[in-house]
């Protein structure tokens, strides 16, 4: 975990130096007509954080209807503004953007543009319970955005209003105008949520875009000399770390609670799901052999909640919300034992059971996988004490013995799988192939 967490914090911070570099650059250096091809890519890769964000939130077909809405909006928006000057003013796109919809609006808007809303809406669901105090909110936050981005985009030449006057170029008409389409962004988000009801609260890692347009456009304020630019935007990429810092969680510790058809109802910070009344949820467990028809068996980390310093299964694991379970147990795979490529069969598809230790209650539809591999685990301290290799064959016979130590959903699952015909055939073509 700690070596993961340096090199995430080694990509991040290389991220924001190449950032910093090509602001420097495009202040500096004449930018060629080709460039409009770069811009693109660029817009593309600032939008992805915040759409895998709002994937892991709403699912991918939530996400991609609701970035639909937000995008087609955007680009009316904007074209209504480049004919009629309504709400930002009367202004151009130059060529730097891509090719023009419509004749006037850059394809590129589609994406530019819902990152920082997703954003600022991010910001204001998680700060405020009122839909009417998140609409103003997300309102002056996604406006705030722009107080350095626009400056910028004008000194460089995406565009160009026909009144080259107010803030570094940007009349007043056009800040005045983003809190009237952001608003009316905000309206939209809401009732789309209001429609769908997520059962996760809205991650931080939406803002993941916003932060790295800012910091952008803060680097280009700062090599560009636009002093009033480069405050607000230092002091907004300040508040977003700060904000995720605070409100960050991960998607994979957040539970899934279901009824007893596997339907999910809610979503629980791991923390809190494991007490002596533990709500049914969502998991798995995974046996792996090797060509001999061994199994490997892990002790669980000693520092566990549930079940701590007791031999299990291969691994086992939760399912995050809009996640396919064999998803998961991959997932999960790699990130205990430090193992990837293995091809997993599901064998008992309705597994679930209840178990009770020390006060502490599991209580989970667990699906169960088996796969075969030699290669050789790579634990995780934070989850595995040790692990090994043990004969199938004697381990199963002597399992279900109050003397085996061994968990007892792993218990329960031996049995089923001793004695299910698919599994005894699977093992089958083990010994045959070794």
């Amino acid at each position: 975990m700690r070596a993961a967490n340096k090199t995430k914090q080694i990509l991040i911070f290389a991220v924001l130096l190449f950032l910093a570099v090509s602001a420097f650059f495009m202040v500096n250096v004449h930018l060629p007509p080709w460039s409009h091809w770069l811009s693109g890519l660029n817009v593309i890769l600032f939008a992805i954080p915040a759409f895998w964000a709002t994937r892991r939130w709403l699912g991918w077909r939530d996400a991609a209807v609701l970035w639909l809405l937000l995008g087609v909006y955007a680009l009316l928006i904007e074209t209504s503004a480049i004919f009629t000057g309504f709400p930002y003013g009367h202004f151009g796109y130059s060529e730097l953007l891509g090719a023009k919809l419509f004749g006037a609006t850059p394809w590129t808007v589609f994406l530019a543009w819902t990152p920082l809303i997703m954003g600022a809406y991010s910001v204001a669901r998680t700060m405020f319970g009122s839909a009417i105090v998140r609409v103003a909110a997300t309102a002056l936050i996604a406006t705030s955005f722009d107080l350095v981005l626009d400056p910028g985009a004008v000194r460089l030449g995406f565009w160009k209003y026909a009144a080259n006057i107010g803030f570094y170029g940007v009349p007043i008409s056009n800040f005045m105008g983003w809190l009237v389409t952001s608003s009316l962004a905000a309206v939209l988000i809401e009732a789309f949520l209001r429609r769908i009801k997520p059962l996760l609260r809205i991650p931080v890692q939406i803002t993941s875009s916003a932060f790295l347009i800012v910091f952008f456009w803060t680097a280009i304020s700062i090599f560009g000399a636009m002093a009033w630019p480069a405050a607000i935007g230092l002091a907004i990429v300040i508040w977003l770390a700060l904000y995720w810092f605070k409100y960050h969680y991960r998607f994979d510790d957040m539970l899934v609670y279901v009824d007893d058809a596997g339907t999910p109802l809610a979503t629980e910070l791991k923390p809190f799901v494991h007490h002596s009344d533990t709500k049914l949820h969502l998991a798995f467990s995974i046996f792996l052999f090797n060509s001999r028809g061994e199994l490997l068996l892990q002790q669980r980390a000693l520092n566990k909640k549930t079940w701590p310093g007791v031999w299990s299964n291969s691994c086992c694991g939760h399912v995050m919300l809009h996640e396919k379970t064999v998803d998961a147990a991959k997932r999960r795979l790699k990130f205990e034992l430090g193992m990837d490529g293995v091809d997993l069969k599901l064998m008992l598809p309705d597994f679930r059971y209840r178990a009770e230790k020390d006060g502490v209650v599991e209580n989970e539809i667990c699906p169960v996988f088996v796969g075969v591999t030699d290669k050789q685990p790579r634990p995780n301290p934070d989850e595995v004490e040790a692990v090994q290799w043990v004969d199938w064959i004697e381990f199963s016979a002597t399992v279900a013995s109050p003397e085996s130590g061994i968990s007892p959903w792993a218990v329960e699952e031996v049995e089923l799988l001793a004695a299910s015909r698919e599994f005894q055939e699977f093992f089958a073509g083990l010994r045959l192939g070794s």
